[in-house]
């Protein structure tokens, strides 16, 4: 016989038991009722993350992991004797979703964690979701949330956990509720069945070397370019936006194996960082693309702009600069000749770390669509100087290059020469695969 597939109905059953039995059985009732294959049989399992005194024992109809049972696996992973919650909540919250991120990686480890949904305030969330988002990319992961409408990054983080508005306060079972929750159940089970009986099988066939790239709205040509013809050489490519959360979740697929080879066309998210705007990564960027030694083609996209919320937004000490309004959400600041000097001693610190195939690609005619002849920022100085500066930094060697690009700038690289230079260290990635 094989291994039962699980999914794990958590919460905080001293607070929501009737709430996880309604959501649990929603669950079961839709994973049986999309299932086409016998083989995709799922069992539920209510597991319990109270932080509070009360203890609760047994759920009903369904399997049920206690809150003991967890604090004792998650004891004995780490070698100590069992653990008690302290009364403080704050420290309770935290060791319960360190042992429900033991608990449930672990399933997944085993080969039986199908997915794992759970529902939550704004505690319950923060509890859950830390947890959720150590599982891989694809597998199904849901909250039902109280705070599924608001500043969600915090929770979501760069996972691809589903954040399910629970439109009213998770406290009971009313005629609103009984719709979200079941709602919740049903599309939950949906992305189960289909893992189960789609998608493994579809990932495992024909699996082609994935490069990842990153892209904004002022880099778009250049990218659309090189896309098309990494697509053309076999390639898979995943397009990441430079918005601080994208440069973070492409990395994290490096991390995980996902991504072969980056371009990092586009890192504007180091501006952002050093000067202070909302889309900023964070010190540790092309930290693990350089300790996973995966290959790297990196530009200089948009580090000509610093990214501000709506213009009122922008702080006072940068009113008098050159701004560029993109849309009403959003504004863009011209960087200066000292800020520029800064991104490119950040890059090229980090670079001069790797002993990894790098190619540093520089253009000559501005590094976005507004840094050009008669466009807004275009400041030859300010480019100047961070191209200039990066090639007196970069420390070069034979795996770590640095490549003019004479004929265009990075958004009008139409000239099918300029390409290979954006491809070569990935033909040797292939060749060594």
């Amino acid at each position: 016989m094989g291994i039962t597939a699980k999914v794990f109905c958590v919460g905080t059953a001293d607070t929501k038991l009737d709430e996880l039995h309604f959501l649990s059985q929603s669950v079961g009732s839709s994973l049986t009722s999309f299932s086409n294959s016998s083989s995709s049989k799922v069992e539920v399992v209510i597991v319990d993350v109270s932080a509070g005194q009360k203890e609760t024992e047994s759920s009903g109809d369904f399997k049920f992991v206690t809150r003991k049972e967890l604090l004792l696996c998650y004891s004995e992973s780490v070698g100590g004797d069992p653990i008690a919650l302290p009364d403080d909540r704050g420290e309770a919250v935290d060791i319960m979703s360190k042992a429900l991120q033991h608990f449930i990686k672990k399933a997944h480890a085993d080969g039986v964690l199908a997915g794992a949904i759970g529902l939550g305030g704004s505690g319950g969330t923060s509890l859950l979701s830390s947890a959720f988002r150590s599982l891989p990319v694809g597998v199904p992961k849901l909250i039902v949330s109280t705070v599924a409408s608001g500043q969600t990054e915090p929770y979501v983080g760069t996972s691809d956990l589903v954040l399910f508005p629970s439109i009213v306060d998770i406290c009971g079972i009313n005629s609103v509720s009984r719709v979200v929750l079941s709602n919740a159940g049903a599309a939950f089970s949906g992305m189960v069945i289909g893992k189960l009986e789609k998608f493994q099988e579809s990932c495992n066939e024909g699996k082609n070397c994935t490069v990842g790239i990153t892209m904004f709205g002022v880099t778009t040509p250049c990218v659309n370019v090189v896309n098309e013809r990494l697509k053309k050489e076999g390639y898979e490519t995943l397009i990441f936006h430079a918005t601080g959360v994208g440069g973070k979740t492409m990395e994290s697929l490096v991390r995980e194996g996902y991504i072969q080879g980056v371009l990092d066309i586009t890192t504007t998210e180091v501006a952002d960082y050093v000067v202070g705007g909302v889309m900023a990564c964070d010190s540790s960027r092309f930290d693990v693309i350089i300790e996973k030694k995966i290959p790297l083609v990196l530009s200089v996209g948009a580090l000509d702009m610093v990214n501000f919320g709506a213009k009122d937004t922008i702080p006072s000490h940068f009113q008098q600069r050159k701004i560029q309004i993109h849309n009403a959400q959003v504004s863009l600041m011209r960087t200066t000749v000292d800020e520029n000097k800064k991104f490119a001693a950040f890059i090229a610190d980090k670079l001069n770390k790797s002993s990894s195939k790098i190619v540093v690609c520089l253009p000559q005619k501005g590094v976005s669509a507004l840094d050009a002849s008669e466009k807004p920022f275009y400041d030859p100085e300010a480019t100047g100087t961070l191209l200039n500066e990066l090639q007196r930094l970069i420390q070069i060697n034979e795996d770590r290059q640095v490549s003019l690009l004479l004929l265009n700038g990075l958004v009008f690289i139409h000239h099918a020469c300029s390409i290979p230079i954006f491809l070569m260290k990935l033909k040797i990635m292939s060749n060594d695969r």
